[in-house]
């Protein structure tokens, strides 16, 4: 397990696995806000269309993230993140629509589409299998943590394309971290009923205050789908509270009125 690297290109500053960057025929990037073109609170590289940025800006900031990659920018195939543990498999772009009531998964085969999930704060997952040459991004915050998106994507890609665990490598970008998620007791009490005693590890009592380390029940899930912990990078950094405020929004930090980061992932 390793940290991510990070990288400036073209003045956009994101995010690698040192796992996945070892497969030539695969791009990534958990993408910061820096090196678009958005104004304001927006400022720079900010992907959220539901927002009051214009949204030529926010077409823009996708274009440059998926150019970096090397993707076309009608190639690319976006989340409709509603907290859900909907997974959609792509096996051709032109058919692809996101759900009215979401999807929080994607799947794909596909050489040349780049998959995209959002964050500031949730946890974006991306999983790769090398001998399949199957690729997918999950957007897991804590209700999707609680559905388990995490284990049901590994479960479909399996289902869909025969991969293996044994094969596939892992990749969790920035999060909130632990001291940062406070919460009340309906977070917990939801997640105990998913987890069962396994969450004693994950979660602890500050005064009136519960604290829960999604990234860790993250990466015991990860490893109890039978992926290897070597094949997996988890991102310390976490964008409410770290010291480089500047690259991260947060929606503990910002509130509503922020943009938001973009994780893509394309086999070449």
């Amino acid at each position: 397990m390793a940290e991510l690297r990070k990288n400036t290109e073209n003045g956009i500053v994101y995010y690698t696995s040192p796992q996945l960057e070892a497969f030539r025929d695969l791009a990534h990037g958990f993408f910061t806000r820096r090196g678009g073109v958005s104004q304001g609170v927006y400022g720079s590289l900010n992907f959220r269309f539901n927002s009051n940025d214009a949204p030529d800006n926010v077409r823009e900031n996708h274009r440059r993230a998926a150019a970096l990659l090397g993707a076309d920018g009608d190639r690319i195939v976006r989340t409709n993140q509603k907290h859900t543990d909907n997974i959609a498999v792509i096996r051709q772009a032109e058919e692809y629509a996101p759900p009215a009531e979401g999807v929080d998964g994607l799947i794909t085969d596909v050489r040349g589409l780049c998959l995209t999930a959002y964050y500031a704060d949730c946890q974006v997952v991306m999983l790769f299998d090398k001998r399949k040459k199957v690729a997918a991004i999950v957007h897991a915050g804590w209700r999707g943590v609680a559905n388990k998106i995490v284990r049901k994507t590994v479960q479909k890609m399996t289902a869909e394309f025969g991969c293996s665990a044994a094969d596939i490598y892992a990749a969790v970008g920035p999060s909130i971290c632990r001291r940062c998620f406070e919460c009340d007791s309906d977070v917990p009490e939801t997640l105990q009923k998913a987890y069962q005693n396994a969450m004693s590890e994950y979660i602890y009592q500050d005064k009136n205050k519960w604290h829960v380390d999604l990234k860790s029940i993250t990466y015991t899930t990860l490893i109890n789908c039978g992926i290897s912990p070597i094949n997996i990078d988890i991102s310390s950094i976490c964008p409410r509270c770290t010291t480089s405020g500047e690259l991260w929004w947060s929606h503990r930090r910002h509130g509503e009125n922020r943009g938001v980061q973009a994780a893509m992932i394309m086999i070449k």
